[in-house]
């Protein structure tokens, strides 16, 4: 049975420059590069069910990925136990540059809300403070992260700290980010924290009340956004990890490298990728 795909009209006027194919059953789904522009250097829209790319840009090309790593170090953060017991953080660990959630030496805080910390405000601190307390050290932590990537296939994925700041050796793809992105979210916690604006939760010494807000600002610019991640470093650019659902779908879509419009493309992105899955009757799991 023949399909429609989307990609005519682009074709029509001589703008496609490549495409890809994958497929669905008996079902072959177009992947047409030259019908949407993205600024990035690299970008994917992923079905998550599948794992299957609906857009692709240099998928695999490796690329600093900055605070998108906290999305491996959240995870491993809350498959721990006791995720909340309270402990007094690590006075050198907190000790970072960069964003923080607003840890200081002495404070009292739990492993839940420190994933909170690094996937809301993006906290370096955050993330660090999970790394000693879980695996005793940031270097055995990253060994945790490490093999955690090779479990689950990320061919083009290394870390070298917890919290994504620029250091050599440190990079991953932006297909292996939405494969990690799809995995984290069918953990039920890490969803929960990371489809949040904002979260309340008391720590510090003696633990008070406040909030952490998102720096994840396309919660409330795409309708169907349910997360993840931000980034930024000066070797990174502007990185961003999100998913969205709408009509049973899933998609994950990841800009890295961008100059400034990572939020525009995104949305394009995601736009592109419904209307593809609806055209050739991609429904959820």
């Amino acid at each position: 049975m023949q399909k429609k795909f989307l990609c005519a009209a682009a074709a029509a006027v001589g703008l496609l420059w490549g495409s890809l194919g994958f497929s669905y059953g008996e079902m072959t789904v177009a992947v047409m590069a030259g019908d949407l522009e993205v600024s990035a250097e690299a970008a994917v829209v992923m079905d998550a069910d599948s794992g299957r790319l609906l857009y692709a840009q240099n998928p695999d090309k490796r690329l600093a990925n900055a605070s998108t790593t906290k999305i491996m170090t959240a995870l491993l953060t809350l498959e721990q136990p006791d995720q909340d017991r309270y402990f007094t953080v690590d006075s050198d660990a907190i000790q970072v540059e960069g964003t923080t959630m607003g840890l200081q030496p002495g404070d009292s805080v739990t492993l839940h809300q420190l994933a909170a910390g690094m996937l809301l405000p993006s906290g370096n601190d955050a993330a660090n403070a999970a790394a000693v307390e879980i695996a005793g050290s940031e270097g055995a932590f990253v060994r945790l992260m490490n093999q955690r990537a090779a479990e689950l296939g990320l061919e083009n994925t290394q870390y070298r700290n917890p919290s994504g700041l620029d250091a050599e050796g440190h990079y991953s793809s932006a297909r292996d980010l939405a494969t990690l992105a799809a995995h984290a979210l069918e953990n039920e916690d890490f969803a929960d924290i990371v489809s949040k604006q904002e979260i309340r939760m008391a720590f510090g010494n003696p633990p008070y009340n406040r909030s952490l807000y998102t720096t994840n600002k396309l919660l409330e610019r795409y309708p169907y956004a349910i997360g993840v991640k931000t980034g930024y470093t000066d070797d990174a650019g502007l990185c961003l990890v999100t998913a969205a659902e709408k009509d049973g779908v899933r998609l994950i879509a990841v800009i890295m490298k961008s100059k400034s419009t990572h939020y525009t493309d995104t949305k394009a992105l995601f736009d592109y990728g419904f209307e593809l899955a609806a055209a050739n009757g991609i429904s959820g799991a």
